[in-house]
């Protein structure tokens, strides 16, 4: 029961926590760059840090939420490849390595979210997984790619 409510809870904070995120990059910050220094690595760390969270803690729980099987070897070691990628938006953002290292970790996520959306979609198509939360996730990794693209070109722009 605690995992259900965890493995929801996540769902939550993952829109709420963009949107305050967008607000103080806002409220901070008033150049593109600066703002997307604080919206770029902050994102990646609640979207990675949350999934790695999933895979980890969760484990069968995240996996029926979505409608597959459970494989734990493969949830921690997924897991874990979220989880370096968090630690390392941190430390792009801690030691401040530029608009450069804000882009990359920014672009390492999306593209593996837009991999996992193709991977969700296919699951759908010949597997006939139809959850809620298997179908969102394309369409919420586009959502989040067409987010994060213009503040990213704006910061990047010469």
């Amino acid at each position: 029961m605690v995992k259900e409510r965890l493995g929801t809870l996540m769902e939550w904070l993952r829109p709420f926590g963009i949107g305050l995120i967008v607000f103080l990059a806002h409220l901070l910050e008033d150049d593109a760059t600066a703002q997307f220094h604080i919206l770029g690595p902050f994102v990646v760390m609640l979207m990675c840090g949350t999934v790695a969270f999933e895979a980890m803690v969760l484990g069968e729980t995240a996996s029926a939420k979505i409608g597959y099987a459970p494989d734990r070897a493969y949830q921690i070691q997924s897991g874990l490849a979220n989880a370096a990628i968090a630690v390392t938006a941190l430390l792009v953002h801690v030691l401040n390595w530029g608009r450069f290292a804000d882009a990359t970790i920014v672009t390492a996520m999306l593209s593996f979210f837009l991999f996992s959306a193709g991977n969700h979609l296919l699951s759908a198509i010949r597997g006939g997984n139809f959850k809620p939360v298997n179908l969102l996730r394309p369409v919420l990794a586009l959502v989040l790619m067409g987010f994060l693209l213009p503040p990213m070109l704006g910061a990047l722009a010469p």
